[in-house]
Parts: C-alpha cells; structure tokens; sequence
C-alpha cells in the first residue's frame, strides 16, 4: 500500500450513540439527499487534518463532544487520530478506536506546524508519508517555509465550493502573496524536489527601500543625538579638557577624603575602646560595693560574735575566782567541801570562749585588711572611670569636629562624580554620532546590485506536458469530450481545452475537470514514484448532472454543461476510479444516482434525508439507537 488510507470518521458523546462513517479501500460514495451531513463529513475530515474553522454548529452536533478519525498509515499500521468538537490539540492511538475506554496511551500532536519541534500532526503525518524536513520557496526572493500537511490537503480534499470555483486548484488560497508558495509545493508533489537549495536574495527594489528606510531610521537617531548634544554641540577637544580637570579635582578630593575618613576610624575606633573601658570600670565598681557591704555585713557579725565571747569570757572568771573560798552558807572549807558545782565544766567553756574569740579577732582582721584593700581599689577604679570618661567625651568632641568636614569634601566629591559622569556621556553621545555618520555614509555609497537571474518557480515545462498527458489519459476514461485537447498551462496553473480556459466554462464543467485534475495528479505520482497522501475526497464533481428545479442554487444548466450532460459520463467516472484503485483511495459526494454496479464494487453510504427510510444521515435522529458499525 502507497499512502494514506482513511478507515472511519466518527463522533461520539455522552448518552448518544457513536455517529460516522467508514471507508473502504478503492471507492467510497456517500450519496443522498441535501442537507444530509454528505459536506459535514468533508469538513470534519478538514477539521481533523489541521483545520483551525471549527466544525459547523449543526443541531445534530450539539451532544457530540470528541471525534475519531482513523487511519491506516503507509507501513500499514492503522492509528486513529483524536480531536476534541470543540477544537484543539490531538492525540494519536495505535489501531482502531472510537473512545479511550481501553486504556490505550495517546500521544499528544498540537495542531500547528512547527519546524522546531517533533510534535505537531502535521509532522506526525508528513514524516509517514516521507515529506518531512522539505521547505518550498514562498516568495521570489527565495525566503521559505516548511511543506505542511495544510499544504498538500487542496490536493485531497475538494471541497463543493473549491470545486466548482473559476479559481486555479493549484492557487487553492486564493491569495496573490500564496501563489509563489502555492505553485513550489505543486511543483514538489510533483517532482520529489523541494527547494531546500534555494538561496534566499533580496531584488534591487527592496534593496533600495530597506537601505532608505535604514538612512531615515539613522538620520532620526542622529537628531536625537543632537538634541542631546545641545546648540551649538560641544567640541571633542572641550570636553576632554573639562574631563581633565575634573578627574585633577577628583583625585584631590579623593586623597582629603581618605584622609578624613581615616581620621573618622581612627576616632571611632577610640570611642569605641573607651565606651568599652567604661562598661567594663561600671560593672567592677558595682562588684566591689556589693562585696564591701557583704563584707561590712559580716564584720558586724564578728563584733557582735567577740562582744557574746566577752561576757562568757567574764562570767567564767568571776565564778573560777570564788570557786576556792569557804561555803558562804556554811562556812566549810574548800576541803571540806563535798559538791564541786560543774566548776571543770565552766573552766572548760571559759578555755573554750577564749580560743574562739582569739580566732574570730584573726579572721576579723583579716576581713578588714581585705575591705581595706578593696576600697583602695576602689577608688583607683573610681579615679580611672573619670579619666575614661574624660577622655571619651574629648573623642567625642573630636568626631563631632571632623563630621562637618568629611561631610562638606564628600558632597563635593559626589558633585565631581556626577560632572565626570555628565562629560563621560558627552563623550559617549559624540562618538555615537559619529558611528551613527559612519553608517550613514556606508548607506549611501552602497553600488546597486545587479539584476540577478529570476527564482524559477512551480512546475517545468516537461512536468507540466506529463501532467497533461495524465489529464488527457483520466479525461479519456472518462469520456469527456475534446479530452485529447486538454492542457496543464503553467501560465494560468490551470486546465486548458483546446486552448479555452477552465475557468470560461459552466461550473459543472468546471467541477468536472478540477476532479479530473486532482486524480491526475495522484495517478501521476503514483506513476513516478513520488510522495502523495494517497486518498482525494471530491464533493461534488458531477454537479453537471444536477437536475435544476431540485437544486437551484447551482443555477440553470449552461450550453457546455447541457452538452456533456449528453455524453453521459457518470459511468465511465466510476468505472474509471474502480480501475485505479490500486493506486489511491477516492471518496466522492454526490447528490446525483449513482450506477447500479457501483453497489457491488465500492462502499456506497445512503442518506436518505428522511426518518424511517434508510439511514437518515450522518447524525441519527435522537429516537435512533442502532449502533454503528465500523467493521471494515
């Protein structure tokens, strides 16, 4: 299999039943009666191969929120492409589907090319067909862009306006700053070639508009420069000596700066010790008053200590010195005395008395001697706690001095800083006037190129004299008369007949030979070996059998359309597509009956267009439930 093969167009959503149709290989008819959803299909086909116009807002639509479009790509592995009704990105799934309920894993495709990235649709699809990375020239100047899937989908999909148009089919857009594109990627359809090897020029006319445009643009910077510079501009010379003395005044300021800032430190590096020292003679002179008094506290308990031991001490004697005379009540002698009264007990605590009141007195002198000293360093403490903070306050008095003075050279410095700065951009805008004269001049002495030689652009002659072999040999099968007359006119990038232009006849006739044209080029394709998608979907191509009276927005028939209406190709258009099957696929839309045969040989869908009656169309009515069937 060559190509691209369409497998089902379906739409689904919730609590409504799947709604499409499906494709076979060869030839597919979807056939019926107006306003059926036979054009709705062509264009959710359209909307599912890159269109951005969203899918036309049909009553029938509304339940309908995804669509499924399935393929079967050229290695003949079949994938399905999903795009939400309402638009956006797409996703791919391996095989066959109408939902995501398997748990099958999408990839995401966005729905603009690229060339920068991997993960477009339009990519996706070129690079299976072998399209991808070519570039067509889209100007005479040889600029290109990317060859998309949006550019090749004229070629596949024919739509009932574009069909029957006076337009060119290969000029689908309609746009004359499309055309140069437009016929590049005819002619790589074609031939295989690309214009990759296509050097971009730019012709003298446009030289000649940027490079004026170039001289205006610099010619209004330079008057801003001058604004800048003022009137009348300073000269280079001035301001280099004015920049001279102003960095001689910088230095300077810089050197009487230092040196008062240097005086500052130094100051504030004083202060900073003597604040310190201060704290530090605070907090000592605070411990030793709290030590004295706790030592004053305990002297008082040492006196009161040795005056208790005193009196114990007294009490003691006095009882000792009476202890060895007669018994005042009786007048017994010490010898005769039977009771000595605890007098050992007593000479033992006046022994005792005596002792610790000798230690008290030692620790009590002690004690003084340590208060004595501590006051001592008391007052030197004291002494240097008031010289320190003499000495402070005459750092103070210092910085308060030297402030003034480094504040006032610092104001100047700053100024002088700020006049370097105003010179510095003097200089600044005078060499930018100058660059901006230089490149001025550059502009204006540039010698005119030569005319070079002229882009080729679309088809050669020998591919457009095959081509119209194709043409005549497609026309021939289908019995259209003065086939053998029909030419591909590069001029026109359009079909001639005996040298009448397509465009001058009735729109059946035309529609008739733009499908003519684009089956010609999928049989010339196949026939050199050359990429095609490998499916063309044609809405409407025998318009020429239309019966008037049924379908009176075509207008009445004209002399031409009447008389090939006569020939009756109906028949040989089909029998002919059944015969090259093998090269392509091909879905055609008619409103006209179709052959009888064709029901046995191709896919033939029917919209009867009324309920009850076949299938009504490509929606079913909201009572229908019938599942439909994608087998192919």
């Amino acid at each position: 299999m060559t190509g691209i093969r369409l497998r089902h167009l379906v739409f689904t959503g919730e609590g409504v039943q799947p709604a499409g149709i499906r494709f076979d290989e060869g030839v597919n008819l979807l056939f019926g009666a107006s306003n059926t959803g036979k054009s709705f299909s062509l264009k959710a086909l359209d909307f599912m191969l890159g269109g951005s116009t969203p899918l036309p807002a049909i009553e029938q639509r509304v339940d309908y929120t995804s669509v499924w479009l399935g393929l079967t790509l050229p290695d003949g592995n079949p994938v399905t492409i999903y795009r939400a009704a309402a638009g956006g990105a797409y996703k791919v799934f391996d095989g066959l589907v109408h939902d995501a309920q398997d748990g099958r894993a999408g990839r995401t495709l966005q729905p603009a090319h690229d060339a920068s990235r991997k993960d477009s649709l339009s990519q996706y699809l070129m690079g299976a067909l072998g399209l991808d990375g070519r570039v067509v020239a889209k100007n005479m100047n040889g600029e290109k862009e990317s060859l998309t899937l949006r550019s090749l989908v004229p070629y596949v999909l024919v739509q009932e306006g574009t069909i029957m148009s006076e337009r060119s089919p290969v000029l689908a857009s309609g746009q004359v700053i499309r055309e140069t594109a437009e016929k590049n990627v005819f002619k790589t359809l074609l031939t295989g070639r690309d214009d990759s090897a296509v050097v971009a020029t730019v012709n003298a006319k446009t030289q000649k508009t940027v490079r004026n445009a170039k001289v205006e643009l610099v010619d209004e910077w330079m008057s801003k420069v001058d604004i800048q510079l003022g009137d009348p501009p300073p000269s280079r010379e001035d301001v280099a000596q004015r920049l001279s003395r102003v960095d001689e005044e910088l230095a300077s300021l810089h050197s009487e700066l230092r040196e008062l800032q240097d005086s500052l430190d130094e100051q504030v590096a004083r202060r900073r010790t003597l604040s310190d020292r201060a704290d530090e003679l605070t907090a000592r002179l605070l411990e030793l008053r709290v030590t004295v008094a706790r030592f004053e506290r305990l002297r008082e308990i040492y006196d009161s200590d040795i005056s208790r031991l005193d009196a114990l001490e007294e009490g003691g004697f006095l009882i000792l010195a009476i202890a060895g005379r007669d018994c005042p009540v009786c007048g017994a002698a010490p010898a005769d005395q039977k009771h000595s009264h605890g007098l050992d007990d007593i000479a033992s605590a006046h022994r005792s008395a005596k002792a610790e009141k000798r230690k008290i007195e030692l620790e009590r002198r002690d004690l003084v001697a340590t208060m004595a000293s501590l006051s001592a360093e008391g007052r030197g403490l004291e002494a240097a706690r008031i010289e320190n903070e003499r000495n402070l306050a005459e750092a103070e008095a210092v910085l308060e001095a030297l402030r003034p003075s480094e504040g006032g050279v610092r104001k100047r410095y700053e100024a002088m800083l700020l006049k370097r700065a105003e010179l510095h951009g003097l200089t600044d805008l005078l060499d930018r006037r100058d660059e901006l004269s230089a490149r001025k001049a550059q502009l204006e002495s540039v010698v005119k190129n030569k005319k070079g030689e002229k882009l080729v652009v679309g088809t050669d002659g020998n591919t457009a004299f095959a081509l119209s072999a194709t043409l005549q040999e497609v026309l021939g099968q289908w019995r259209f008369p003065g086939a053998e007359h029909v030419r591909f006119d590069n001029d026109l990038q359009d079909l001639t007949i005996a040298g009448k232009e397509r465009a001058a006849n009735g729109k059946g006739v035309r529609a008739i030979l733009h499908a003519a044209f684009k089956v010609a080029v999928l049989v010339y394709c196949r026939r050199h070996g050359k990429s095609h998608p490998g499916f063309v979907v044609l809405d409407t191509p025998l318009l020429t059998y239309r019966e008037p009276l049924a379908q009176p927005r075509y207008g009445e028939l004209e002399p031409d359309e009447i008389a090939l209406r006569q020939v009756g190709i109906v028949e040989s258009f089909y029998r002919h597509l059944l015969s090259i099957s093998d090269l392509g696929q091909f879905v055609v839309i008619e409103n006209v009956t179709p052959p009888a045969f064709l029901n046995e040989l191709a896919n033939v869908e029917t919209f009867t267009g009324r309920s009850g009656v076949g299938r009504t169309g490509f929606f079913p009515p909201h009572a229908e439930t019938t599942a439909l069937d994608l087998v192919a």
